[in-house]
């Protein structure tokens, strides 16, 4: 068990490093002398710095995985079975001509085959396993999924599927960067996957993946890859006038993944006591509410790109300009990485502020301005919390509960403290 860091300090990466998996859960400081660090001799997939590391991973972790992991049992309905997978029945049920039709809403299935899906690890060259069977349920298999970032996730792939199928512009326009988005989508599944294997499950978890380096790098060039295609559809004037438009539901999907990397700092900055009443300041619980609510209108169907806006909107499409305080309609969704304005078109942004601008080039300025100013200041804030509670991953500024034992673990209280023990 390592020493005690704050939460200004900690970086929850998902190295090639070796690291200690208990330690990195919270953010203690990983072991310079990486010859210390043991392997789990059953499942060989985990590495840990001391016994009381790997006993308090396995009570909260490890023992509800290692048996897969060590390939000694299968989770049920961890294989995908298109006989009994809900997307791939309702696919069979529509049929191939009607699910090439991009007036249908049904999504299908991506994962058309019998398969196991494995989760790859990185190689140490010690002889540890660098994949093994999933040790947790399959999410479309049984329609529910550990976090929102994997349920997001699994839906950008079910879209990329529709678009493939319906041969959107988006998806033949640049084949090869497609194809690439998909398989970057993948490696960004496979990366959840892996915190889940050592996180602990909860609020610390969906912290663990807002924190994750190594998804926020595959978030990154996916949009890149995005941007490539929204040039080539610019160049020759497409305009997706369809009821459904995938892509840009599939970008949106992209951005709020991209918005939950300010998740960790957004709840710092509010647990120890930064204002709500900023301007346009979307809080904590707004924004997972709100992803929430997107996540579950599109339970195997596209909706509308009109019911999206509604859902964002709060059912009202007339808005005020936050840049000039005129009436407008929204029509479509700003993203923080959209580079090409339409000034007949009005937006409504929503990440880290969320509100309504219309099309020009100096209100949209304003939106740009005050993000950043924000995203400034939950950095700031960030930097001067002094704890993560190690029970509720509450952040705390000043005093803290100590573990009298260990001296490592800290609490915000000591109900959390009880809880732990």
């Amino acid at each position: 068990m390592s020493e005690c860091k704050g939460p200004g300090e900690v970086s929850y990466v998902a190295s090639s490093d070796k690291l200690c998996a208990n330690c990195m859960n919270y953010g203690w400081k990983q072991p310079t002398d990486k010859n210390i660090l043991t392997r789990c001799s059953k499942c060989q997939c985990l590495y840990y710095c001391s016994k009381e590391c790997q006993s308090e991973h396995w009570e909260k972790v490890h023992k509800q995985h290692c048996k897969y992991l060590a390939e000694l049992k299968v989770k049920a309905q961890s294989r995908h079975d298109p006989l009994s997978c809900p997307g791939c029945k309702e696919e069979a049920k529509v049929g191939p001509v009607e699910m090439a039709k991009q007036d249908n809403s049904t999504l299908g299935c991506p994962l058309a085959t019998y398969y196991a899906p494995l989760v790859f690890l990185p190689d140490h060259g010690d002889g540890n396993k660098t994949s093994a069977p999933l040790p947790f349920k399959l999410g479309e298999m049984t329609g529910q999924f550990l976090t929102k970032a994997e349920h997001t996730v699994s839906l950008m792939m079910r879209i990329l599927h529709k678009m493939k199928v319906t041969k959107h512009a988006a998806w033949t326009i640049k084949p090869e960067a497609s194809l690439y988005i998909y398989t970057m989508v993948n490696a960004l599944r496979n990366n959840i996957w892996v915190v889940y294997i050592s996180g602990n499950p909860g609020q610390m978890l969906d912290d663990l993946l807002a924190a994750n380096t190594n998804i926020e790098r595959l978030v990154d060039m996916i949009i890149s890859r995005a941007e490539v295609i929204d040039e080539k559809l610019t160049a020759v004037q497409f305009l997706d006038q369809s009821l459904y438009r995938p892509w840009d539901m599939f970008k949106l999907l992209l951005d709020i993944i991209r918005q939950f990397r300010f998740d960790v700092a957004r709840k710092a900055a509010e647990s120890v006591g930064m204002a709500e009443d900023q301007q346009m300041m979307v809080t904590w619980s707004q924004f997972n509410n709100m992803w929430q609510e997107v996540l579950d209108s599109m339970p195997g169907h596209l909706i509308p790109y009109t019911g999206i806006l509604h859902i964002l909107c709060g059912g009202q499409l007339t808005q005020v300009c936050f840049g000039c305080a005129m009436e407008i309609t929204v029509s479509d969704v700003l993203l923080s990485t959209t580079k090409q304005l339409n000034p007949a078109v009005s937006y409504y942004f929503f990440g880290v502020i969320s509100g309504s601008v219309c099309g020009d080039v100096d209100c949209v300025a304003k939106v740009g301005q005050a993000a950043l100013a924000l995203v400034k200041s939950y950095k700031e804030i960030f930097k001067s919390v002094d704890y993560i509670c190690d029970y509720c991953a509450l952040y705390i500024r000043g005093k803290c509960l100590r573990c009298s034992r260990c001296l490592t673990k800290v609490y915000c209280g000591e109900q959390c403290r009880k809880e732990d023990w």
